[in-house]
């Protein structure tokens, strides 16, 4: 099993990249940022296990993926968001992508949005402080 360990620091994933099936993220007292947008995610299903100890543990899935949430939290939170238009029904079922782990006084946060989202955010932003 392949995987990103953060401890006392921040590690990101991000850009083109091959999803293992099975995937390791820790974040003891840092910060681990996966992004799945531009990665390349096989067919069946692939599993992140996301553990974060005083820290924070980030994964940004496409809205095409069908997303699995199994976690929970200790003081902590483990969440799945939804941004924009993103629908779970309309997810390909033949690429799935299960995340399981903890977040013991700390974070877990998945979030399912598409690609130039962030971008089109600021912008609307930026248009609309312009009216003001």
């Amino acid at each position: 099993m392949s995987g990103v360990v953060s401890f006392l620091s921040s590690n990101e994933r991000n850009g083109r990249w091959q999803l293992p099936r099975k995937f390791r993220a820790l974040a003891v007292m840092g910060n681990v940022e996966i992004d799945l947008r531009e990665a390349e995610i096989g067919y069946g299903v692939s599993v992140i296990e996301a553990v974060s100890v005083l820290g924070n543990v980030e994964i940004t899935v496409p809205p095409e993926i069908a997303v699995e949430c199994d976690g929970g939290g200790l003081l902590g939170s483990f969440t799945l968001k939804y941004r924009g238009p993103a629908n779970p029904a309309a997810a390909n079922r033949e690429k799935t992508l299960r995340i399981t782990g903890s977040a013991y006084a700390g974070n877990v946060e998945v979030v399912v949005k598409g690609p130039d989202e962030g971008v089109l955010a600021k912008l609307g932003r930026n248009l609309g402080m312009r009216r003001e």
